[in-house]
């Protein structure tokens, strides 16, 4: 569906539609989809047409929590342009999705609690920006889905993924925000609340990062507990992924 661009007294102004070619993608793929633009009342002046990935990203202020939309990854499709009375005009494009982009759907399953969306963004000279937004898929890499499995056959139910402003410490974060995918409880290991899963993923590896909620003792505070670990997307079949996460678990729970 076309939507209004304002013009700049206002009325009259061009109409703007994007169609997605690609309605699911992997972190590091390539959304692909043209833009057209539907000339109004009045000839338009634009300044240049691009798309973005958005997602919502919780904002931790002093007295509260809130959510933004956040664009990252963003892609120019055309410079500078006339767009005369009722000229119709298409613009192709090929966008592609950062590595770190947040997953959004795992084993056939859609995460609770992530969304990602492509936003159409065109800047028109005196007149208000607009924006069309189209929602995509992104599926897990290999190497996630590995990970995420080897999480839950060690009796940690997936419960829901966030997205939060903020760097990870010591890490290579090049987005200025990271997913968290919380598991709950297992039975396996007593001594863990909770545990959050993320990804920091690269083009050759993946830096993942674990955090758990420690349960107190009669003697001892809970307390919240980290490790991380690299995986090298060449050597993905060659370890037993479960059996080095709980030796990562296992060294967690020993922490004092």
């Amino acid at each position: 569906m076309f939507k209004k661009l304002l013009a700049a007294a206002g009325v009259g102004g061009a109409e703007v539609e994007t169609e997605l070619f690609t309605h699911g993608v992997q972190p590091g793929g390539i959304v692909e989809g043209v833009i057209r633009l539907r000339g109004g009342n009045v000839a338009q002046d634009i300044s240049r047409i691009a798309v973005e990935f958005v997602t919502r990203v919780e904002q931790e202020y002093e007295d509260h929590e809130g959510h933004r939309d956040t664009g990252f990854g963003w892609t120019a499709v055309h410079g500078p342009l006339h767009l005369p009375v009722g000229a119709p005009l298409e613009f192709r494009f090929g966008a592609r999705a950062p590595m770190e982009t947040p997953i959004t759907f795992y084993n056939g399953r859609q995460l609770p609690g992530t969304q990602v969306a492509l936003r159409t963004v065109v800047e028109i000279q005196g007149a208000v920006d607009a924006a069309d937004t189209d929602p995509i898929g992104v599926g897990a890499l290999p190497a996630q889905h590995v990970l995420l499995e080897a999480v839950e056959r060690l009796g940690f139910p997936l419960r829901s993924a966030d997205v939060e402003a903020g760097r990870i410490r010591n890490s290579a974060q090049q987005l200025p925000f990271y997913q968290e995918i919380e598991f709950g409880g297992s039975h396996n290991y007593p001594q863990l609340n909770q545990l959050e899963v993320t990804f920091i993923a690269a083009e050759h590896g993946m830096s993942v990062v674990l955090e758990a909620d420690k349960r107190g003792t009669w003697y001892s505070e809970g307390s919240d507990v980290f490790d991380a670990l690299w995986v090298d997307y060449a050597a993905l079949g060659h370890r037993d992924w479960a059996g080095e996460l709980h030796h990562r678990l296992a060294g967690m729970i020993s922490r004092r």
